[in-house]
């Protein structure tokens, strides 16, 4: 079993899943593991091996493929910053493109029985009814990604997945994943300063996002997803959201859970969104996982968020309690 990206937040999560259902794993990625992933993996971090490499590196990723022959491929590596990639192009092409096809001609090359790629929500365009399902149009005639370079390169993935299938058979998954949260999170969409600098003591303040809505979806819960889409039948759906399918919550909301969670601490987000938080309203709405449901027989555990956060600031306390972190 080799999982991409594999010491990364997400990856973290997917590989421990993946070592409690008694898998060999190897994590290939471009460090080794950080105090947060070896703290995520706990007990288990000694049986997981790494590699380091990039997606990018064509060369690599198939030396490593070639050595370790995986039954089953996990591919999460990315770039997630859609900010950055947005003026910055071609580490999104080589990274999220062009990494995700060296994947899918290493699985062909060496018989990879199934991937399961690490899509996006920013694949969606403006939404056109809710709940958005998997069949949700992605291009319209008249309007272009909100998130710019990161959700085309993400489209492009796909796109290759299926090429890859009915090319050559290769059996993949895909999971679009919403607003992904948990301790060892660094892309921040407001939660981890909220609840990192709660716990810390410090008053946490933000210039603007109030109002701004995510399906905020526990990392724990997309790597159940993960086991789910390699255990499933071979008959079920090509795309599943990794989501909870519930109504959208604020930024607000979760600072308002936050300081429930951590008494005395003070955390100031205003009423009000900043242009860049007007450009991805359109596409956000109500995710339908039915399909996850029905087919796969997965169900996320955090479905209310307010039993996430609890999550996050029990494992931070207890990361910095191990002097994890300053």
């Amino acid at each position: 079993m080799l999982v991409t990206g594999g010491t990364g937040f997400i990856g973290s999560y997917v590989t421990r899943a993946l070592l409690e259902t008694g898998r060999r794993v190897v994590a290939y990625d471009v460090r080794g593991l950080t105090a947060e992933s070896r703290f995520v993996l706990g007990e288990l971090a000694d049986e997981l091996e790494v590699e380091e490499g990039s997606v990018d590196d064509w060369v690599r990723l198939l030396h490593v493929v070639q050595e370790r022959r995986p039954v089953d491929l996990v591919h999460l590596a990315t770039i997630t910053n859609p900010v950055y990639l947005f003026t910055n192009p071609m580490p999104g092409v080589r990274v999220n493109f062009l990494g995700t096809v060296h994947v899918l001609e290493a699985a062909r090359l060496f018989g990879v029985r199934r991937v399961v790629y690490a899509s996006s929500i920013g694949v969606l365009p403006a939404r056109q009814y809710e709940p958005i399902d998997a069949s949700h149009p992605i291009f319209l005639a008249r309007e272009a990604v909100p998130t710019g370079v990161y959700g085309a390169s993400k489209i492009a993935g796909e796109a290759f997945c299926f090429a890859y299938n009915q090319a050559f058979g290769i059996d993949f998954r895909t999971i679009r994943p919403s607003a992904v949260y948990g301790f060892g999170m660094q892309w921040p969409i407001f939660v981890k300063p909220m609840v990192e600098g709660a716990v810390r003591g410090e008053r946490v303040t933000f210039e603007s996002g109030g109002p701004f809505p995510r399906d905020y979806t526990h990392a724990a819960d997309v790597a159940s997803l993960v086991v789910a889409c390699l255990d499933g039948p071979d008959d079920a759906d090509r795309i599943f959201y990794g989501a909870t399918g519930q109504p959208l919550v604020t930024a607000g909301e979760v600072a308002r859970i936050v300081m429930e969670l951590v008494p005395g601490s003070s955390i100031d987000i205003p009423d009000t969104l900043s242009e860049a938080d007007q450009m991805e309203l359109p596409y956000r709405g109500r995710l339908a996982i039915d399909n996850a449901r029905t087919q796969l027989g997965w169900e996320p555990r955090f479905k209310n968020v307010r039993d996430g956060l609890a999550d996050y600031v029990e494992r931070y306390r207890a990361f910095l309690a191990s002097s994890g972190a300053p």
